[in-house]
């Protein structure tokens, strides 16, 4: 666990950081000049869409400081906008005047605003001022206590920006979940989704919401048990004040409020006391009334912490009546439930009969066991989609790893049948060669006996000379006679012996007849005569 809140720590540190460096980079407020002077001077300047959206800027600087100088400015950018038929400015005009509606407390008016320009052809043409549109609805659907209609908003707002991968709508979101959830106290699933929208706000430089990021951040540390964690991030809140504009009443209420809700915790009860002081005054003056009743039960639970239960029943009635004037069903439920606890310590039976009726009365008529049944399957089947997708990635990846191995096995292979192919060309070449080898040395040796044999024949034979024409003339006669004399045997080996030298019996296709024709003797005498000398037997062809 130690360990666990440690990484968290960590990673929280980390968005300070992200926070810092996206205000020092986009904006730096408390160095610029009158951001409201700028503008108007804009207004004047400018006409058309141009001046609209800077009627709307003047809207965006005011609403979290003047809720009334915001709508002013809202107002006469909606009227500008229809007189030049800017659709997406009365779009914007009409969404912004349903939020100072919800700020306000005024949820049914809101809502039937947002239900009027809420449409399939809106989102078609400005997806992110309908994402506003969801994330509000949601919102007002958590603030009443109808939590199985602001999950289903906020869950399809969800599957439409991933959908379409749009971080604007991701934002809003996350936004509408994190608000879920913090209202169902299911707070290490809200700080999830209060990072995450971090990430998209981050990313698209949204900076007028990190405030807000903030102060959910600390918030939720807190219902978590980290006190200490809590306070740190109010210090970093107090440290971006320093770099700009102050945020407004509308978030400073808040913080105040959280902040008296740390010091309560803790027992220091000047503290949260001056601070709940602060966030009520601020509520007051500004008709903040869906966090009135909040604020008072922060009130009520310092005086029961410091055992004063009057004042605790005082200020928990005043948080009943102003949670019933708004409809929050849910602020009405745990407030009746614990007057009930508190008339009952007292003793007042009457009372806490009272107050206990109806809390039973809410929780069986708003929170049935249907609409508990439909948050648990909404949950389950975005659950479901969750672990769906991560096995659509791990089977995408597994695909990607098989066909990779895949890919390599092949390779192996086909280099494996390469290198067979290589070698049995080698060895076969190899043979052959070897043949080829084999064969060129036997002929080179039979070409060597030859050599050596007429080398030795020309040194044992008898020195004649040449004469031709005398040497045909013996060999003429001699060929009408049946004997060869030792004169005709010489004749014709030196003739031989010089036929030799030329190489003619090399020719594969000569006879001994050729050979007969070429020493012009008759081939019995031929044949005699290598018989005799040359130690060869021939067949006369």
């Amino acid at each position: 666990m130690l360990n666990a809140q440690t990484t968290r720590n960590d990673s929280i540190q980390n968005y300070f950081k992200q926070i810092e460096a996206s205000i020092d980079l986009t904006h730096n407020l408390k160095r610029a000049a009158n951001i409201e002077d700028i503008l108007l001077k804009k207004v004047k300047l400018t006409k058309k869409n141009e001046k609209a959206n800077t009627l709307l800027e003047l809207y965006k600087f005011y609403k979290y400081k003047n809720s009334n100088v915001a709508s002013k400015y809202n107002n006469d950018a909606l009227e500008y906008s229809k007189s030049i038929c800017f659709n997406k400015g009365v779009l914007k005009a009409q969404y912004n005047n349903a939020y100072l509606l919800f700020v306000n407390g005024n949820f049914d008016t809101s809502t039937d605003l947002l239900n009027k320009i809420d449409s399939s052809k809106n989102h078609t043409q400005f997806p992110n001022i309908n994402s506003d549109i969801k994330c509000l609805k949601s919102l007002i659907h958590s603030e009443r206590g109808e939590y199985d209609i602001a999950l289903d908003l906020a869950l399809k707002l969800l599957d439409l920006g991933e959908k379409e991968r749009n971080d604007y709508i991701l934002m809003k979101a996350h936004g509408a979940l994190l608000h879920y959830y913090i209202r169902n106290e299911n707070y290490s699933k809200a700080l999830n989704h209060c990072l995450k929208g971090l990430d998209y706000t981050l990313k698209i430089k949204e900076t007028q919401y990190l405030h807000f990021k903030v102060d959910e951040i600390a918030r939720i540390l807190f219902h978590l048990g980290d006190t200490a964690g809590a306070l740190e991030t109010y210090n970093f809140f107090l440290k971006l004040e320093q770099k700009t504009v102050p945020p407004g009443d509308y978030i400073q209420s808040i913080v105040y409020m959280n902040m008296s809700d740390i010091y309560t915790s803790i027992d220091k009860f000047k503290e949260a006391q001056n601070y709940i002081s602060k966030a009520l005054t601020l509520n007051y003056k500004n008709n903040f009334k869906f966090r009135i009743p909040r604020a008072l039960i922060l009130q009520a639970n310092i005086y029961l912490k410091e055992k004063n239960i009057t004042k605790a029943i005082e200020f928990y009635e005043k948080s009943l009546t102003a949670a019933e004037e708004i409809n929050a069903f849910d602020v009405v439920q745990s407030t009746s439930k614990t007057l009930g606890d508190l008339y009952k310590t007292i003793g007042d039976s009457s009372k806490s009969f009272e107050y206990m009726a109806l809390h039973n009365s809410i929780k069986d008529s708003h929170f049935t066991n249907e609409k508990e049944q439909k948050i648990v399957i909404l949950e389950a089947q975005r659950k479901i989609k969750e672990i769906t997708q991560k096995q659509k990635i791990l089977s995408l990846e597994n695909e990607a790893q098989k066909n990779k191995i895949q890919t390599i096995i092949s390779i192996l292979v086909g280099l494996l049948s390469l290198s067979f192919i290589i070698l049995f060309s080698y060895l076969k070449v190899k043979n052959k060669n070897k043949l080829l080898y084999n064969r060129s040395l036997e002929l080179a040796k039979i070409q060597l006996e030859m050599r050596n044999k007429i080398i030795a024949l020309e040194s044992t034979a008898p020195i004649v000379k040449e004469n031709n024409k005398e040497d045909d003339a013996v060999l003429e006669k001699a060929n009408t006679s049946n004997t060869i004399d030792e004169n005709v045997k010489n004749i014709i080996l030196n003739k031989l012996n010089k036929l030799e030298k030329e190489l003619f019996f090399l020719d594969k296709n000569c006879t001994l007849r050729d050979i007969a024709q070429q020493l012009k003797t008759n081939p019995k005498y031929l044949s005699q005569v290598i018989n005799q000398e040359k130690n060869l037997i021939l067949a006369i062809i």
